[in-house]
């Protein structure tokens, strides 16, 4: 049994011996050659470091400003402020400048009862120039040496003369003689009505289209205006006869025909009247004050032609004193006002006035224009020396301050707009006003307010 066992089992084993012999050789998997390593690459260099800027030390610490004093705007106790003016009270203009000196010292008290300047006391110093330019010079050159803030003169000739000096010491000058001349160039003068010439253009924006209207009930060439100057051989009369207003006169179509000159005072301009008629004039302008208009008036009633011509002035003309002194001739009388007038009786500055010429016990022949008007000057320095100490306090109020002050405020109401003043940096006279007419004996206003042209010497 052992032997069959074992016979089986080595049979077996050569089975499996042949078997294994007779199996394929596996293929090996192809392993791929390792790469060799890549050479090491030297250290890239080292970035360039980013420069930082040296720390600056640090600024040293500015002391504090020290504190500006607040503007004093009040006046200290017991201060004063003088205003100045010069101008004819006893020379042949007197009975015109006379009113002019009432209304100012009246406008004077009526403001330190109503608190002065900010406080300060208002003085007046006037000088009498008896209408002579030497001494107006004279009164000026007294009045520079106290450094007046701002002056207050009234006739032309005067103003011309001290132009250049007023420019020169910087004291700024209100002025009544308002003449092309002594207004321009701009300086330190300001004139507080329209400048002669911008009046006659005026009056002549408003005649042109008019015509038809008013042009005379007789007379000759009726067709169109044909004007003759009747006017004072002054530096006042003569400033409307410049080329600036006969040209604007020949743009709107208007001839002048005629220029005749007369001594202030004259008795007599029937010469000049004649003359004017016989050169075809239908129109007579004059550039005069109270008794000029009125001797004119008279003298064409007396010549028996006061239908033949429309008979105009500027604004000094019309005044109580040429009513006065023409009496009925200066009926239909024509003229340029810049200005409100007592009539006016409810607006609140004519009222004012009025009660200040009152209270001071004026006389009746003291209501004029001057007095109306030199009143509301006072008020407008007022406001023109508060306005600067406003703006550089009382410690910085002088001449040149005051000057700056004028040209930058432009537009100015005086005693509420009796009279309204205008400036700026070239312009050195105001330019509203309307034509009135003597109605009844009385001014009578015509027109609504108009803009004169500017006429001023080129």
């Amino acid at each position: 049994m052992k032997k069959i066992i074992l016979t089986t089992t080595l049979v077996a084993m050569v089975v499996l011996v042949l078997v294994a012999c007779a199996a394929p050789t596996p293929t090996p998997t192809p392993v791929p050659p390792t790469k060799p390593p890549e050479p090491t690459k030297p250290p890239a260099p080292a970035a360039t470091p980013t420069p930082v800027p040296a720390t600056k030390p640090p600024e040293p610490t500015k002391p504090p400003e020290p504190t500006k004093p607040a503007l004093r705007t009040r006046a200290n106790p017991g201060e004063k402020i003088t205003l100045y003016h010069l101008g004819d009270v006893t020379g042949p203009l007197a009975a015109i400048t006379t009113p002019l000196v009432s209304g100012f010292d009246d406008g004077v008290k009526y403001l330190n009862k109503t608190g002065g300047i900010r406080g300060a006391e208002v003085l007046v110093e006037m000088f009498d120039t008896k209408s002579q330019v030497d001494l107006a010079i004279s009164g000026y050159t007294r009045f520079r040496e106290k450094k007046p803030l701002v002056l207050q003169m009234y006739g032309s000739p005067e103003t011309e003369a001290l132009k250049a000096r007023l420019g020169e010491d910087k004291i700024p000058v209100l002025t009544a003689g308002v003449s092309s001349k002594g207004s321009y160039p701009p300086g330190y003068v300001f004139a507080v009505v329209p400048i002669y010439t911008d009046q006659f253009g005026l009056f002549l924006d408003w005649l042109v289209p008019n015509w038809d209207k008013v042009k005379p009930a007789k007379g000759q060439a009726l067709d169109s205006p044909k004007i003759a100057f009747i006017t004072w051989d002054t530096a006042f009369g003569r400033d409307v006869l410049t080329a600036e207003a006969r040209a604007y006169a020949e743009r709107k179509g208007v001839k002048i025909v005629a220029q005749e000159l007369f001594t202030p005072g004259a008795p007599d301009v029937t010469t000049q009247i004649l003359n004017a008629k016989k050169a075809g004039a239908n129109v007579i302008y004059t550039n005069t004050l109270a008794h000029g208009p009125a001797q004119i008036l008279k003298d064409v009633v007396s010549l028996g032609v006061r239908e033949e011509f429309l008979i105009a002035g500027c604004n000094w003309g019309l005044d109580l004193s040429m009513l006065a002194l023409a009496r009925e001739a200066a009926e239909g009388f024509y003229g340029v006002f810049p200005n409100l007038w007592w009539d006016d009786a409810d607006h609140p500055g004519v009222k004012t006035i009025q009660a200040e010429f009152t209270l001071n016990n004026r006389k009746p022949a003291e209501r004029s224009v001057g007095y109306l008007l030199a009143f509301a000057f006072v008020d407008a320095m007022r406001q023109y020396i508060e306005k600067t100490i406003d703006r550089v306090g009382f410690e910085g109020l002088s001449g040149a301050a005051v000057y700056e002050t004028i040209i930058a405020t432009g537009r100015l109401d005086a005693m509420q707009g009796v009279t309204t003043l205008d400036y700026g940096p070239d312009k050195r006279a105001p330019s509203r006003a309307r034509i009135v007419q003597v109605q009844k004996g009385k001014f009578v206003y015509i027109t609504d307010w108009m803009t004169a042209p500017d006429l001023r010497p080129r």
